[in-house]
């Protein structure tokens, strides 16, 4: 037997074993990195829950800070345009601190977002300075689509035939089993309040003209509803759907006008359901009043 017989098992032997003991060391060094890795990854994790936490916890202070600087009464009729206040948290969301529900207790927007509301007021309402403000309030507030709908109303109670007024008539027969007469009132009032913030944010309105109108609408709302019964947040689900009748009411039918109702379908139900609702922080007043507060210091009957 040669020398390379003996000695190449040998050599062969030494090198499987050399590579196994690699081998090993690779899969252990691997295992050790994924687990470096792992650990580093849960770390990152846990920072950002708790930056995410903590911001949270801010933003929930700012809200209710900004909750707590109104009285009842001004949150009770900031929150009747609630479901437009609903939208804009939506378009005004942040992707750092999510969206500004502080909102709902302000008048104005968050920080640069003034021109949405220019544009909103400017193509929505042609409002673009304090006498158009004034025109489209004093509409809203002497009659707005809640008078026509009160008409309507009326002709389909008395069986009269409406073929000019088909759709109308199929709206207020579809709701009238939730509303009754109260009708498209929240529907006009929650656009009232809205523009008067927007007007307000913008330098159209005083904030002593917006509070003036905004203890109005409230009054309104107190003098046409009716005193809600036991079940929980029966006033606000009687508000919501008068929101909706009013809304379906003045536009139905298209693809933009569904759409814009189905998204209002949705803001109510988050109003009337989730936790941050200010609906659902001030219930609606069980005996159909709230405290006087900074909107009846300026309340006098006229709007000029």
């Amino acid at each position: 037997m040669s020398f390379w017989n003996l000695v190449l098992p040998l050599l062969v032997g030494l090198g499987l074993a050399a590579l196994w003991w690699i081998g090993k060391a690779v899969i252990e060094g691997g295992r050790e990195g994924l687990k470096e890795a792992g650990e580093e990854l849960a770390q990152e994790k846990a920072a950002k829950d708790a930056a995410a936490a903590e911001a949270a916890r801010q933003h929930q202070e700012a809200v209710e800070a900004a909750a707590q600087a109104l009285s009842p009464a001004d949150r009770f009729a900031l929150n009747l345009r609630a479901p437009f206040t609903e939208v804009w948290t939506d378009i005004f969301e942040d992707l750092q601190m999510g969206r500004p529900l502080e909102m709902f207790y302000r008048l104005t927007p968050p920080a640069g977002k003034e021109s949405e509301l220019r544009e909103s007021l400017d193509e929505g309402w042609d409002i673009m300075d304090h006498a158009s403000a004034m025109s489209s309030l004093a509409w809203l507030l002497g009659g707005g689509h809640r008078s026509q709908y009160a008409l309507v109303r009326a002709a389909v109670l008395a069986g009269e035939p409406l073929p000019e007024l088909k759709r109308e008539a199929g709206v207020v027969r579809r709701w009238e089993a939730q509303v009754g007469e109260v009708g498209a009132l929240a529907f006009d009032l929650a656009r009232a309040v809205d523009v008067a913030a927007q007007s307000c944010a913008l330098g159209y309105l005083s904030e002593a003209q917006c509070w003036k109108i905004l203890n109005q609408c409230r009054q309104m709302v107190l003098d046409g509803f009716p005193r809600p019964s036991g079940e929980e947040n029966a006033g606000w689900a009687l508000y919501g759907q008068s929101f909706l009748a009013g809304a379906e009411f003045w536009k139905s039918g298209g693809l933009v006008d569904g759409a814009r109702n189905k998204r209002y379908v949705k803001g109510i139900q988050w109003l009337l359901e989730n936790a941050d609702s200010p609906w659902r922080r001030d219930p609606w007043p069980a005996d159909g009043t709230v405290l006087a507060g900074r909107s009846a210091e300026v309340a006098p009957t006229s709007l000029n």
